[in-house]
């Protein structure tokens, strides 16, 4: 009788092994599940991982060097700051506004004076000439000239013409580049703003590159843990032999998954360099901002609601600005435009010496004072044709305006809801962790007193693994979620304490 009931005492005993150790262990996460829950990390290893981490080495894809000036490890303020330097998109969009500026600066000067010099010399041959007229004083006389039957005519005259009058059509030219050379100023600071986003973007694609490579190295040391387990369970007879190689698989599995992600992290640490107008050789590493609690947000101030995102957003958005400017400055191309009907007068004067005798000398002072009154009769119609394209552009401004007005709007929504997700998503993922840790201690602890099958085992464990790679996509989700916000409002370089 003792020994028949001794299989049943065992399975007792092991079974409340199991349900104290369960007890235990849900417990503790449950305890700690109040907090948050970390961003998961790899484990200490004394050296990284070779490139790739299974297979043949090839250290030339990972070899990188250090440039000057460019610190190995920056800040996401550092590298928007290196891309604004360096950054060959950004040098593009600098010289388009050099571009604008400098044809503000031509439509000013139409108000100042305009001056001009020339010099002249001539030498007349042949036979029977008649000195020009005004030399000498009088009309051309037949004979006077010099020995070998040619003159010499030489002068000097500077000119003045000063624009008197034409209706304020210089001034509405000058208005209208100057409102597009704002234009062109805010469009510069929309380009800064959508760089250091783009910044942004890859500086946290890299993060999340490296930290899904830290979580596969994990993730397959669990697998070697998981295999010893299983070849313990075998030589214990708990196992049947074939059970390893299902967890070989997981094992193989989890580091052909290591490989491809080595890869995609080389791929997007390329891409952020690039961005930094930086070779791809060049070792540029991201600093790991992420608080404590990855829920929390990186925002200075609150989320704004949607009616005072879209009002801040208007204020502060250097496109919606631009395209206020490029609508004023086609309404005052417009009035250019028609003005050119208007008469214009100019005052002029000139001032200069001029030779007096065949042969060159003799230079006498030569002025002249006067207006011209310009009045415009016919011009075939040219006139009429820039008129109508002045209205047209102007229409064309309008419709860009109302355009930008709406894409700030959609970004604004758009951008709100997707941090609102990013955030819930988080705090989501992070459950889902707790609870797939919960479930594979309990089947690792089961499994070891023979109460669990290895594919229980095996199902916790890729739902654990399941739920990190889920938390970190999550985490790094809401911190591009952030940044959207934040160009979505037009705030970004302020937030990312660049100049």
């Amino acid at each position: 009788m003792r020994h028949k009931r001794l299989p049943h005492m065992l399975v007792f005993a092991s079974s409340m092994l199991f349900l104290s150790l369960l007890f235990t262990l849900t417990s503790t996460t449950l305890a700690a599940g109040t907090g948050a829950t970390p961003m998961p990390s790899a484990m200490p290893s004394a050296s990284p991982l070779p490139y790739p981490a299974y297979g043949a080495a090839r250290p030339d894809i990972i070899r990188t060097r250090v440039a000057p000036g460019v610190p190995p490890s920056i800040t996401l303020a550092q590298a928007i700051a290196i891309a604004a330097a360096r950054s060959p998109v950004f040098a593009s969009a600098v010289a388009t506004y050099e571009q604008t500026r400098a044809g503000y600066a031509v439509a000013k000067s139409a108000i100042f004076p305009n001056v001009s010099a020339n010099v002249s010399a001539s030498r007349t041959y042949g036979s029977n000439l008649g000195v020009p007229n005004g030399i000498g004083g009088g009309s051309s006389v037949a004979g006077a000239v010099g020995a070998n039957g040619m003159y010499t005519q030489d002068g000097a005259k500077a000119v003045l013409s000063q624009l008197i009058y034409d209706g304020g059509r210089v001034i509405a030219g000058i208005r209208s580049a100057q409102y597009l050379s704002v234009a062109g100023r805010d469009t510069l600071d929309r380009a800064l703003q959508t760089l250091a986003f783009t910044v942004a973007t890859n500086y946290y694609g890299a993060l999340q590159a490296r930290s899904q490579v830290a979580l596969d190295a994990r993730i397959v040391l669990q697998n070697e843990e998981q295999e010893k387990l299983v070849q313990a369970q075998i030589r214990a007879g708990s196992a049947a032999p074939s059970d390893i190689y299902q967890q070989k698989f997981q094992t193989d599995q989890a580091r052909a998954t290591l490989i491809a992600d080595q890869g995609a992290q080389i791929a997007a640490l390329a891409a952020f360099a690039t961005t930094l107008g930086l070779n791809p050789q060049i070792r540029v590493v991201p600093v790991e901002n992420t608080p404590k609690n990855p829920a929390a947000m990186l925002l200075r101030s609150p989320v704004l609601d949607y009616g005072k995102a879209i009002a801040r957003a208007l204020l502060l958005r250097p496109d919606y600005l631009s395209a206020l400017s490029t609508l004023e400055s086609a309404q005052a191309n417009l009035h250019y435009a028609k003005l050119a009907k208007f008469p214009s007068l100019t005052a002029n004067a000139s001032t200069g010496y001029q030779s007096t005798l065949p042969d060159g000398s003799k230079l006498r002072n030569v002025q002249s004072l006067g207006a011209t009154l310009t009045i415009p009769i016919f011009d075939q119609g040219q006139t009429n044709y820039q008129v109508a394209l002045a209205a047209a552009k102007l229409d064309q401004s309008k419709a860009s305006l109302l355009q930008t007005r709406l894409r700030v709007y959609s970004d604004v929504r758009t951008a709100l809801a997707n941090l609102v997700s990013a955030q819930a998503g988080v705090e989501q993922a992070q459950a889902e962790v707790r609870s797939a840790s919960v479930a594979l201690a309990a089947a690792q602890a089961q499994y070891k007193v023979g109460v669990a099958t290895l594919l229980d085992l095996v199902t916790a464990q890729v739902n654990d693994a399941t739920g990190r790679t889920a938390l970190l996509k999550a985490v790094y989700n809401l911190r591009r979620a952030e940044q959207q916000y934040r160009y979505a409002l037009g705030t970004n370089m302020s937030a990312a304490g660049v100049k």
